[in-house]
């Protein structure tokens, strides 16, 4: 992002009053006087106003439901031009762009969020081709750590609860077997219960103070 719009993004809300700043060198990114106004600025930069550290704000969370096709490199592109508009020049992270999984994805932009990524739990839906006898429901069972949960609806068809920072266990324990279906179907307290495959919605500021206080609850309302 350039600088000027950063600052005009950020804190003054006008292109025109952040190159007025800019020019008469009043704004500083790290520790340098910066007169050009469109220098570049990167995830990590610090952008100062008057000696102020402006703080950067959130644009939100995207809770998708996407289909198993689909990774970071094929983000449909109705999807990835409201991405960019939304996120400001495609300055975002995500949960669950794996290829070969469907269900939810979570695009946000908080920093804070990130330090608690790991500890998120996640729930996998997993259908099998083949039914599983007991040594492979062993096995399976065996792959978890100790924190995670592996509940067999039928000799076809499990449920995992498992958290962000362990998922890719699983994942490889189930190239072992012959999987119709990895389906996220919640993230910590987001279901995609008004969410139809391939669309996507902006969650609301009680369902992102849930996530972040990391509540087990799903939080549902009719007005979506």
């Amino acid at each position: 992002m350039k600088l000027n719009k950063y600052i005009s993004v950020h804190k003054t809300s006008s292109k025109k009053i952040a190159e007025d700043y800019i020019s008469k060198k009043k704004v500083k990114v790290n520790d340098l006087v910066i007169t050009d106004i469109f220098f570049p600025i990167t995830k990590n930069d610090k952008v100062y106003l008057n000696n102020k550290l402006i703080k950067k704000k959130n644009s939100g969370y995207i809770l998708y439901n996407k289909p198993a096709d689909i990774d970071s490199n094929s983000i449909p592109l109705h999807l990835k031009k409201f991405l960019k508009m939304f996120y400001n020049d495609d300055d975002f992270n995500c949960i669950g762009l794996d290829m070969g999984v469907c269900g939810l994805v979570l695009f946000y932009d908080d920093n804070k969020f990130d330090r608690l990524v790991n500890n998120i739990w996640l729930l996998f839906d997993l259908k099998f081709k083949n039914k599983l006898n007991n040594k492979q429901k062993n096995d399976l069972i065996k792959s978890m750590d100790e924190h995670s949960e592996i509940n067999f609806i039928d000799d076809k068809n499990a449920a995992v609860k498992i958290q962000i920072k362990n998922q890719h266990k699983l994942f490889f324990m189930l190239k072992e077997f012959s999987v119709l279906l990895i389906d996220r179907v919640l993230i910590q307290n987001l279901d995609k219960f008004d969410i139809s495959r391939g669309k996507f919605r902006k969650l609301n500021n009680l369902e992102i103070f849930n996530l972040k206080s990391l509540s087990a609850s799903p939080y549902k309302s009719s007005g979506h």
